[in-house]
């Protein structure tokens, strides 16, 4: 294990566990649910270099932190090595902690701007990139990428070497290509090779449903760290459940956070329009595991105001009890009951859905705080 200064200065445990930037997801309300379930860090959602040149609104908006929050890291990606290093200049005079570059973003507007996934074409570009970033700023600093672009354009070794000599102070590695979904087998091996060639420690990121993919990962990869993405939709515990071992859920714990997650939510959007109509789908995702999610899933799409959604969870809430329903199910559908992995994947992804759906990218389904 490969331990920085930057990691203590961040905090980080032993073993960090990450939040990752996901569009239309990590604004506070939720980030704040994941850090009380032992979040070593968390993101707000991935931000356009050329939006923070451009001072927009939205843009500015989607940084926005609470007070509560004792640590928080930005995402950023661009399309030239120069509009990355000026937006950076930018956020570090931000409330941020820690800054990202987002190198691995498959979603087809993001890399048709030269953003994203499209960087990897480009070692060389890769080091400019991360040069000019680094000295932009004295804070923490890191990449986030893929393995590269397909199975003709692997170029992760050759991207990993130039993030490193850039300047990057860790990386991320999301085991995939940019041409692969999430059908694809995340590739510990190509992970754990890069793990022994670089010097800076590496993350895991990609398939972190439950504990023992999170041991899977460091045990075949040795990474130093890991980064949770759809694992957290819905399972705000998985952090709890990584670092502690604790998988179970109680009724009366999911009610704590999912109330506590609405009235963030309401105190940040107001009780009525888009920020009731995005609680919608973490209602959905909290759903997974209890019986009779069904039922609640029809109710929650008739929900026209935050006290729509809180009377729909309270009364399921009630008929779980009433029903001697006390556990929530295993959600993962990937560890059996002693947190190893079975290797099974969820059927039932709405992200997945509404990324493909959408072409979701930087910044969609960002909503205006009140």
């Amino acid at each position: 294990m490969v331990r920085i200064p930057a990691f203590d200065k961040l905090g980080f445990p032993e073993f960090p566990v990450v939040l990752a930037p996901l569009a239309g997801v990590t604004d506070h309300p939720f980030r704040r649910v994941c850090a009380g379930q032992g979040a070593s860090l968390t993101y707000v959602e991935m931000l356009s270099a050329k939006a923070i040149l451009y001072n927009s609104k939205r843009t500015f908006d989607m940084m926005a932190r609470h007070e509560s929050e004792a640590i928080l890291g930005v995402q950023v990606t661009g399309g030239t090595a120069d509009d990355t290093a000026r937006a950076i200049e930018i956020l570090d005079k931000q409330p941020f902690d820690t800054i990202d570059i987002n190198m691995g973003c498959p979603v087809t507007k993001v890399v048709k701007s030269g953003c994203g996934s499209a960087i990897l074409k480009d070692p060389e570009r890769v080091y400019e990139t991360v040069r000019k970033a680094r000295a932009a700023t004295d804070k923490p600093f890191s990449v986030k990428v893929r393995l590269g672009w397909d199975r003709s354009t692997v170029t992760i070794f050759e991207v990993a070497d130039a993030a490193e000599k850039g300047g990057a102070e860790w990386i991320t590695i999301h085991g995939r290509l940019r041409s692969e979904d999430y059908s694809y087998p995340v590739d510990l091996a190509t992970i754990a090779a890069v793990k022994r060639r670089l010097k800076i420690p590496v993350f895991g990121n990609g398939n972190i449903f439950c504990r023992g993919d999170a041991v899977q990962m460091r045990e075949r990869t040795g990474v130093d760290g890991v980064m949770v993405s759809r694992g957290a939709l819905g399972n705000p515990w998985i952090f709890r459940e990584i670092l502690t071992g604790s998988a179970e859920v109680t009724l009366d714990e999911w009610l704590d956070a999912v109330t506590s997650h609405l009235a963030w939510q309401q105190a940040a959007y107001g009780p009525g329009g888009m920020g009731a109509v995005c609680m919608r789908k973490h209602l959905l995702w909290y759903a997974k595991g209890w019986p009779g999610a069904k039922k609640l899933r029809e109710r929650i799409n008739t929900a026209a105001s935050i006290q729509d959604c809180l009377a729909m969870v309270h009364e399921f809430h009630a008929e779980l009890s009433a029903a001697g329903i006390t556990r929530r199910l295993p959600v993962a559908g990937g560890c059996d009951d002693e947190g190893a992995s079975t290797g099974q994947r969820f059927v039932w992804d709405p992200k997945y859905d509404m990324d493909r759906q959408l072409d979701r990218g930087v910044g969609d389904d960002a909503l205006q705080p009140v």
